[in-house]
C-alpha cells in the first residue's frame, strides 16, 4: 500500500512531535533534579549555616541581660536559642561527603567554639544563680570574644554556601539551556501556556481582589471583624515574645440607633465613613477596623500615655465634625464613647481577655455620660 505525500508528512509530523515529546521529558526531567538539588541540598544548608552566627549573638545578648536584671524571660530565651542551635548543628552534621569543606568547617571548627562558648555561658548564669553577681558583671563582655573569634568561621560558612548554590545554579542552568531548543520546537505549547498564564493571572487578580473584599467593610473600607481578629492574634504572640506594649481601642458612635432613626440609614452610612476617615488620621501608626455596627477598634503597639492621646484626639476629632444630631440631648451633634485597655500581655493572655478590657471600659465610658475614654490599662 503506497502512502500519499500528505500521509508521509503527516507520519513525520508524528514522529517529530515523538521525539520532542521524549526530548523535552528528558530535558525537563533534569531541570527537576537540578531544582530538586537545588531545595533539598543548597537552601537548606544556607538555611542552617546562617543561623550560627545570630543565635550565638542571641546567647551573648540573653546572658548579659540576665546578668544586669535576671529573669525568667532572657533565661527562657537562652534556652530556646540553646535548642534551636542543638537542632542545627545536627542537622548540619547530617551533611554527607557531597559538602566536604562545609562538613569540615562545621565539624572541626564552629562547633568547638559554640561548645566553648555555650560552657562560658553556662558558668555565667551559674554564677548569678549562686549570687555571685560581682564575678558575673566582671566577667560579662568577656563572651565577645567568641563572637569577635566566630565572625571569620561565619564568613568562611557564608562562603562555602554561596559556592555551593552556585554549582547548584550552574548546574541548573545547563540543564535549562539544553532545554531551550526544545521550547523552539514545541513554540505551539508556548502559546497554549501563555494563555493559560493569562487566565490564571486573571484568577490571581479575582482572587486578590476576594480577599481584599473578605477582609475589608464594604461600607467605610477600612479592615473589617475578620481582619482585626487576625491582626490582634498575630499582634498578641509578637507582645508576648518581645514583652512589648498592646494596646485596643474600642469606639462607639453614640445613640447612633436614634440617629438612623431621625435621619435615615444613609445619612447613618455617611456618618460611619465620616467615622471610619477620622480614625484613619488620627491613628496613622495603628490598625484601625470596623468591628461591627457602629462599633470600631483601633489596635496599636503604644503604651498606655500614648494611647490615651491618640484616644482623646479621635474623640474630640470626631466631636469637631459638627454632625447634627438633634434627638442627642444635650450635645445635638454626633460623639463617640471610648474604651481603652493597655497591657504587656503575658504567656496566658487571651484575644479574647484584651476585647472583654476594652469593651468593660466601654461600658464605663458610656455609663458616665458618654462622649468619653473610659480606661483600663493592665
Amino acid at each position: 500500500m503506497k502512502w500519499s505525500t500528505l500521509q508521509r508528512y503527516l507520519f513525520l509530523a508524528l514522529c517529530a512531535l515523538l521525539f520532542t515529546s521524549v526530548w523535552s521529558y528528558q530535558a525537563f526531567l533534569k531541570i527537576e533534579r537540578e531544582n530538586a538539588r537545588i531545595l533539598k541540598e543548597a537552601i537548606p544548608i544556607s538555611t542552617e549555616a546562617a543561623e550560627l552566627f545570630p543565635a550565638l549573638l542571641n546567647l551573648e545578648l540573653s546572658v548579659r541581660s540576665y546578668i544586669l536584671s535576671p529573669n525568667k524571660t532572657d533565661l527562657a530565651q537562652y534556652e530556646r536559642t540553646i535548642n534551636q542551635m542543638d537542632q542545627t548543628i545536627t542537622r548540619l552534621n547530617r551533611l554527607d561527603a557531597n559538602h566536604p569543606i562545609m562538613r569540615k568547617l562545621v565539624r572541626t571548627e564552629a562547633i568547638p567554639r559554640i561548645e566553648k562558648a555555650t560552657q562560658f555561658y553556662d558558668t555565667q548564669f551559674e554564677l548569678v544563680k549562686d549570687g555571685d553577681r560581682a564575678s558575673a558583671e566582671a566577667r560579662r563582655y568577656q563572651g565577645m570574644q567568641f563572637i569577635e573569634t566566630f565572625r571569620p568561621i561565619d564568613a568562611r560558612l557564608r562562603t562555602d554556601v554561596n559556592r555551593i548554590i552556585a554549582e547548584a545554579t550552574q548546574r541548573s542552568e545547563q540543564a535549562s539551556s539544553a532545554a531551550k531548543w526544545v521550547i523552539v520546537v514545541v513554540a505551539s505549547i508556548a502559546v497554549l501556556v501563555l494563555i493559560a498564564f493569562i487566565q490564571t493571572f486573571r484568577m490571581e487578580r479575582s482572587k486578590q481582589v476576594l480577599i481584599h473584599r473578605s477582609l475589608h467593610d464594604a461600607l467605610t473600607g477600612i479592615p473589617n471583624r475578620r481582619a482585626f481578629d487576625e491582626r490582634l492574634e498575630k499582634l498578641l504572640e509578637e507582645a508576648k515574645q518581645e514583652q512589648t506594649p498592646l494596646s485596643l481601642i474600642l469606639i462607639d458612635v453614640d445613640a447612633f440607633k436614634s440617629y438612623n432613626d431621625t435621619y435615615g440609614h444613609l445619612k447613618g452610612d455617611e456618618c460611619l465613613k465620616e467615622v471610619a476617615r477620622v480614625l484613619k488620621r488620627q491613628a496613622r501608626h495603628g490598625q484601625v477596623a470596623r468591628y461591627g455596627g457602629e462599633e470600631f477598634t483601633v489596635l496599636l503597639t503604644r503604651g498606655i500615655e500614648e494611647t490615651r492621646h491618640i484616644a482623646e484626639r479621635i474623640r474630640q476629632d470626631i466631636l469637631d465634625l459638627n454632625i447634627t444630631h438633634e434627638q442627642y440631648e444635650p450635645l445635638c451633634r454626633v460623639s463617640v464613647s471610648l474604651g481603652l485597655t493597655s497591657l504587656v500581655p503575658e504567656a496566658q493572655t487571651t484575644e479574647k481577655e484584651i476585647i472583654d478590657q476594652a469593651d468593660q471600659a466601654l461600658y464605663r465610658a458610656k455609663e458616665n455620660g458618654r462622649n468619653q475614654i473610659g480606661d483600663l490599662a493592665g
